[in-house]
């Protein structure tokens, strides 16, 4: 008990320092986006906000203070305030670049809610249906890639990093060969997820590249345990089966 109630001021100072440096931290993006790319924008914040004030004044408390950030940028994405959430998402990032969720959902929020908001639109599937939504799609899609490279230096060898990124290249950005090249990286990565193989094959046989997913997933049916259920063994036999059959092997 005294240990929780001794954290309490702490939590209060954290949370005045943090109300005290993200007030400027918003108008820097609000100003930003009106000057440079959107890329530079989010690959420039740490600069002036970041890791230089984690290290010197927060010190062991940075997971509490992005925490603290995060939750407050929960309220900005309620609100759909795209100056907010773009800016506690670059802010908690930066004092704390760990936490593997802060990367994956923000990404998240940048590259399929942020275009509803300026479309004005509940539906995320429903901006590709002009040039001008499929623009501001791409808009959004390269800003998440953007942030997404801000995790390198601690993620360089994660898989579901790669991953999101290769999505938002095929469903947002219609990027496939540049998908292809984040799932090539997703599976040399350190210990990838099963389910990778099976998306990457789709995408390669969605660009009629047969012979290769065939060989794909091949060598990774060798590899796969018949007692594990997430490796989904006679799934991906099956595909092996149907692509076999599609190219007279």
């Amino acid at each position: 008990m005294s240990s929780n109630r001794s954290i309490i001021p702490i939590c209060a100072g954290l949370a005045l320092l943090i109300g005290w440096a993200v007030a400027p931290l918003d108008q820097s993006i609000a100003e930003r986006l009106g000057q440079n790319s959107e890329v530079e924008t989010l690959r420039n914040l740490d600069s002036q906000f970041g890791q230089g004030l984690s290290v010197a004044i927060l010190g062991g408390y940075r997971s509490v203070a992005a925490n603290l950030v995060w939750l407050a940028m929960n309220q900005n994405w309620e609100q759909r305030d795209l100056v907010g959430t773009l800016g506690k998402l670059a802010f908690a990032t930066s004092i704390d670049p760990r936490p593997e969720l802060f990367w994956l959902n923000g990404s998240r929020i940048i590259a399929n809610d942020m275009p509803t908001w300026v479309i004005g639109i509940d539906n995320t599937d429903l901006h590709v249906e002009s040039a001008e939504r499929r623009a501001i799609a791409s808009q959004f899609a390269n800003r998440a890639l953007g942030f997404l490279e801000g995790s390198r230096v601690y993620h360089e060898q994660n898989p579901k990093i790669y991953i999101e990124e290769a999505m938002i290249l095929w469903r947002k950005a219609n990027d496939l060969e540049g998908a292809v090249g984040r799932f090539e990286q997703a599976i040399r990565a350190e210990s990838p997820p099963f389910y990778v193989y099976r998306v990457y094959g789709e995408l390669l046989v969605k660009l009629d590249r047969k012979e290769k997913a065939l060989k794909l997933l091949e060598t990774h049916y060798e590899t796969l345990s018949e007692d594990s259920i997430e490796a989904m063994k006679p799934v991906v036999a099956d595909r092996i089966r149907n692509l076999r059959r599609e190219l007279g092997h």
